[in-house]
């Protein structure tokens, strides 16, 4: 599998890991104040592999969300965006699939 096929398949997945995201939120430590949104985008070529070990590198992934600081909710919401760097590990299935293992967020 060429190196381009795994940036892709490693993007997509660690854009949906959301397990990874909603920690990631819960941990920024807002008070009271919640967040009803939360996107994650990032590029392939971010993304920095190293077939020898099935790991990964990545960077410049952008984290937005919101946060409602207002009295009410929908009262004032402040989006913000935070640009997040980790790496990981993944699995490589049948030389056409990537499976992500482990991921981890660099705070």
């Amino acid at each position: 599998m060429d190196i381009e096929n795994i940036q892709n398949q490693l993007a997509a997945q660690i854009v949906n890991h959301h397990k990874t995201w909603a920690n990631l939120l819960v941990n920024l430590d807002f008070g009271n104040e919640a967040s009803s949104y939360w996107d994650v985008t990032l590029e392939p070529t971010n993304i920095s592999v190293e077939v020898n070990t099935n790991s990964f590198t990545f960077n410049n992934a952008k984290f937005i969300f919101d946060v409602n600081v207002g009295v009410s909710y929908g009262d004032d919401v402040q989006i913000f965006t935070e640009q997040i760097s980790g790496k990981g590990v993944y699995q490589l299935v049948e030389n056409k699939t990537i499976n992500l293992t482990k991921l981890k967020i660099e705070e």
